[in-house]
Parts: structure tokens; C-alpha cells; sequence
């Protein structure tokens, strides 16, 4: 009889050791989505940031193209447009206002010997929706208004007249 109550122990520990395999394996179907979700979340932060990115980079030349001048003139404006076509971030239309938009920029003629000599290039373009992938994780909703970047920059007028 003892022999008997061997036997059983065997097979009953061999039976547990496979439930522990399977509940691993449960585990794992279950983590490894979650996982490569989140590991996969990260490229629309790196768009995003990289997009902001373009953007300041763009506002500098302006910036500098600006300071030359002594104002944030038409052709500034259409030289920075072209730059954003080429990196993908076109003119768009979006609540009735033309993107990229540039309300607030200098555009009367500053002098380098004036009292004031400061020239600002402002420039806003929607940014990315990011409010989606909060949807899909359960938290926020997809249908918030995207965000704006806004990049404000100030230099010191060059121009001499």
C-alpha cells in the first residue's frame, strides 16, 4: 500500500508541474501584448516631439532672416512655408484658420537704433493628436480638439534702415 501512495504522488507532481507551465504560458498571452503595446507607444511621443523639434528649428531661420530684414515680411513668411512642406508639415486647414499661422509676428520695419529694437516670429501649427492613444489605453477621449504647437521667438533687429 505504500508503494501505492508512490505512485499517485508521482503523477499528482508531475500534473502540477504541467498546470504550472500552462499558467505560465497564460501569463505571458496575456503580458507580452501589453508589453509591445507600451514598447509601441513610444513612436508617436517621438514624432511628436521631433515634429515640435522641425518646428523650432525653422523659427530660427525665420528668426535670423528676420533680424536681417528688421521684420517678419511676406517672403520670410513663404520661405518658412516651403521649409514646412518639405518636412511634411503642409499648409492645413483647421476650424477656419490657414496653418502654419503667424499672428503675432513683427511685420512693421524695426530699426537696429530704434528705442525698442525687438522683432518676434510666432509660429503655430496643430500638433499631433495625442489625446487618441490615451483613448485606446481607457483613459480620455478621441474626439478632443487636437493641441497647437506655438514656437515664439524674439530677436534684436539688424537692419540699419
Amino acid at each position: 500500500m505504500s508503494r501505492c501512495k508512490t505512485v499517485l504522488w508521482k503523477h499528482g507532481n508531475r500534473r502540477l508541474s504541467n498546470e504550472k507551465g500552462m499558467s505560465n504560458l497564460l501569463v505571458m498571452l496575456l503580458i507580452m501584448p501589453l508589453l509591445l503595446f507600451l514598447s509601441l507607444l513610444i513612436v508617436p511621443f517621438f514624432v511628436y516631439t521631433m515634429k515640435l523639434d522641425h518646428l523650432n528649428a525653422i523659427a530660427n531661420h525665420a528668426m535670423k532672416e528676420a533680424e536681417a530684414v528688421g521684420s517678419f515680411t511676406p517672403a520670410i513668411a513663404q520661405s518658412t512655408r516651403e521649409r514646412l512642406t518639405k518636412l511634411g508639415m503642409g499648409e492645413v486647414t483647421e476650424g477656419g484658420i490657414d496653418y502654419p499661422d503667424f499672428t503675432g509676428s513683427t511685420v512693421d520695419k524695426v530699426l537696429r537704433d530704434d528705442p525698442d529694437p525687438v522683432i518676434t516670429v510666432t509660429i503655430r501649427y496643430p500638433a499631433p493628436r495625442l489625446a487618441t492613444l490615451l483613448s485606446a489605453i481607457g483613459g480620455g477621449s478621441a474626439d478632443r480638439k487636437s493641441g497647437k504647437f506655438r514656437v515664439v521667438l524674439q530677436g534684436r533687429s539688424e537692419a540699419y534702415e
